[in-house]
C-alpha cells in the first residue's frame, strides 16, 4: 500500500468561488423511497462490489470478496478522495436505517450506534455505524470524527449528489459516468443561422446537436453521423460556399477524410479519403488564404515515433470532395523532445492555421509539456508544399499553449483571439493520495478557461477568465472550439465536472459538452 499523503490543494475559502459550487436555498424535490441525496465537496457515487476500486482516483485499494455480504441488496456509496471528508450531509426519501462506515473504531456521534460489522478496505478496517433516520426529506449532518484518517463511506441503494451546478449550457452528457468520455467537440454556425455542435461519447460515433436560439437550448439532430460519413475522430465542422463540411479521421485516426451536407447536417455524402494512413488532429480552424483553403494535421503511426505536423490545402474554388484537389505539405520532423529554456516539450500537435493581414500564413501548435503551460510553436507555411521552423526562432510564449487552443483573427479589433487553459502558479504539484501522489503536471491542469488576445502573434494577454474551479483533479474546461458571432463569441467545451451521479475519472476525461457565450467580447 502507498503511504498516506496529505492533500496539498486548497479547499477552504476557494470553494465559495467554485464554478461548480453548491447553493443553499430553494425547495428540495421529494426523493423516492429508499433513495438518498448527499452534499459535500468532490463527492463521488460508486458501487459496493467485490474487486472494485474503493476511492476515486486511487488504484490500490479494492473491496474484498466479502464486501457485498454486509448488505441484502445491491448498494451504492458516497465517498471522497481517500483522505478527504466525503459527504457532509444527507437526506432520505423514507424513514429507515442509514449505514455509515468509518476508519474510527470508537466514533462518538449523537444518533449513531456502532455495530460489530467491519468492512475491510485493503488493510484498513472500516467499522459500520447505524442511524435511525425518521423524517423523510430532512437534511442530517454526516459525522466527521476527530480521529478520522480516511474518507467516510455512506451507503444507500439509490444515491445522488445534491446542489451540483454545472457551468455553461449542457449540450450533451455521457450516458454512463466513467463509462465513456466526451471528445471531439466542434461548433459551426449554419447558413440558416442555427448553431451545430458535434461530439463523440454519446453514441457509438459522432453525434450532432442543433440550436435554433443561438445556444440557449439544444436538441440532438443526428445520433451517429459516423454511420453516414465515416468520420469519427479528430474532426472539425466548417461552412464554405453555403455548404457544411466535416473534415477529420475515421475510427482510430485512420485516413484523413472530408464529407459534405447540403441540408444543414441531417444527411451527408460518403467520405472522400484525402490521405491514407494514421493521423491526429482536433477541432482546428480552417482558413482561406491566397486562393486556397487550409487545415493543419499531424501524422500518427503505430510505432513510438513522434507525431509530425503538416498541412493540407486545396484551391478555394475547387471541389473539396475530390481528393485530387488536395495537396499535402512536407512533414515537420520532430522526432526528439524540444528544450526551451530548460523546459522540455514532448509534442507539437493540434495546430491552428492562422492567416495574417500582411499575407503571412502560420500553423500555430500546442507545445505539450509536463513542466510548462506557456509555450507554443509557430510554423511558417511558405506554400502548399513547404514548412519552415526552428526552435530558436519559432517557439513563442502563449498562456495555456501546452493544452489544445483555437486561434482566430478578428478584422474589427485587429487582434488574434484564443481560448486557452493557462495554469495558475499554485496548481503545479498539487497532490493527493492516489494517481496524483507525485503531483499534477502542467499538461493536465485544465481548470481555467481564459480568453486571450495578441496583436502580433508574439505577445499574448490573458484578457478574461471565462470559467474557473480551484480543483484541478476533476475539473477540465478544455478543447474549446469557438466562432465569432457578431459582437459575441460562441464556444463549445469538452468539460469534466462533478455531477449528480458523482465524479468523472479525472479532469481529462470529460462527461459533458457545454456551450458558452462570451458577450461583447471586444469590450469586456
Amino acid at each position: 500500500m502507498k503511504n498516506h499523503l496529505k492533500i496539498t490543494f486548497l479547499l477552504a475559502a476557494a470553494w465559495a468561488l467554485a464554478a461548480c459550487g453548491k447553493e443553499e436555498g430553494g425547495h428540495d424535490a421529494p426523493l423516492a423511497a429508499g433513495a438518498m441525496e448527499v452534499r459535500g465537496n468532490l463527492v463521488d457515487i460508486r458501487t459496493l462490489a467485490a474487486g472494485e476500486k474503493v476511492f476515486p482516483q486511487h488504484d490500490d485499494y479494492l473491496f474484498d470478496e466479502d464486501a457485498g455480504m454486509l448488505f441484502e441488496e445491491p448498494t451504492a456509496y458516497a465517498a471522497g478522495l481517500m483522505e478527504s471528508r466525503g459527504a457532509e450531509a444527507f437526506r432520505c426519501g423514507s424513514a429507515g436505517t442509514v449505514r455509515l462506515a468509518t476508519d474510527c473504531a470508537d466514533m462518538q456521534a449523537e444518533g449513531w450506534a456502532g455495530t460489530d460489522e467491519v468492512l475491510m478496505v485493503g488493510d484498513i478496517p472500516y467499522r459500520i455505524y447505524t442511524h435511525a433516520y425518521a423524517t423523510p426529506g430532512k437534511w442530517t449532518p454526516v459525522p466527521d470524527p476527530e480521529g478520522r484518517k480516511y474518507t467516510t463511506l455512506l451507503f444507500a441503494p439509490q444515491l445522488r449528489v445534491a446542489d451540483v451546478r454545472t457551468p455553461g449550457t449542457v449540450i450533451a452528457q455521457v450516458p454512463e459516468l466513467r463509462g465513456r468520455t466526451i471528445s471531439n467537440v466542434s461548433l459551426a454556425i449554419l447558413p440558416n443561422g442555427d448553431y451545430l455542435a458535434s461530439c463523440t461519447g454519446v453514441s457509438q460515433g459522432a453525434s450532432l446537436f442543433v440550436s435554433e436560439d443561438r445556444g440557449a437550448s439544444w436538441r440532438m439532430l443526428v445520433e451517429n453521423v459516423t454511420e453516414q460519413n465515416g468520420i469519427a475522430n479528430y474532426y472539425n465542422l466548417f461552412v464554405w460556399e453555403g455548404k457544411l463540411y466535416m473534415m477529420g479521421c475515421g475510427r482510430g485516426g485512420a485516413n484523413l477524410m472530408i464529407a459534405c451536407s447540403e441540408d444543414n447536417g441531417l444527411n451527408w455524402t460518403s467520405p472522400t479519403v484525402i490521405l491514407e494512413g494514421g493521423f491526429h488532429s482536433a477541432a482546428v480552424p480552417v482558413v482561406v488564404h491566397d486562393g486556397r483553403i487550409w487545415r493543419a494535421c499531424e501524422t500518427q503511426g503505430t510505432d513510438t515515433s513522434k507525431k509530425r505536423p503538416f498541412v493540407v490545402s486545396a484551391p478555394a474554388d475547387a471541389d473539396l470532395l475530390d481528393a485530387a484537389n488536395w495537396t499535402k505539405s512536407a512533414e515537420l520532423a520532430v522526432d526528439n523532445d524540444i528544450t526551451v529554456e530548460d523546459k522540455t516539450v514532448t509534442e507539437l500537435i493540434e495546430g491552428n492555421m492562422v492567416a495574417t493581414p500582411n499575407g503571412k500564413l502560420y500553423n500555430i501548435l500546442r507545445a505539450s509539456s509536463k513542466v510548462t503551460s506557456q509555450l507554443a510553436a509557430r510554423i511558417s507555411v511558405e506554400n502548399e508544399h513547404t514548412l519552415r521552423f526552428t526552435v530558436s526562432n519559432d517557439m513563442i510564449t502563449l498562456p495555456g499553449g501546452g493544452k489544445k487552443f483555437t486561434i482566430r483573427y478578428d478584422e474589427r479589433s485587429k487582434r488574434y483571439w484564443a481560448i486557452t487553459n493557462p495554469a495558475s502558479a499554485n496548481m503545479k504539484g498539487q497532490k493527493h493520495n492516489g494517481i496524483y501522489a507525485n503531483g499534477i503536471t502542467y499538461d493536465l491542469v485544465r481548470n481555467r478557461m481564459v480568453l486571450c488576445y495578441s496583436t502580433d502573434l508574439n505577445t499574448w494577454v490573458q484578457y478574461k477568465e471565462i470559467v474557473y474551479d480551484p480543483d484541478p483533479f476533476f475539473h477540465g474546461f478544455q478543447y474549446v472550439d469557438w466562432v465569432f458571432d457578431g459582437d459575441d463569441i460562441a464556444a463549445v467545451c469538452r468539460m469534466a465536472c462533478p455531477e449528480t451521479r458523482g465524479l468523472p475519472v479525472r479532469q481529462h476525461d470529460a462527461n459533458f459538452m457545454s456551450f458558452f457565450r462570451i458577450r461583447n467580447f471586444r469590450n469586456l
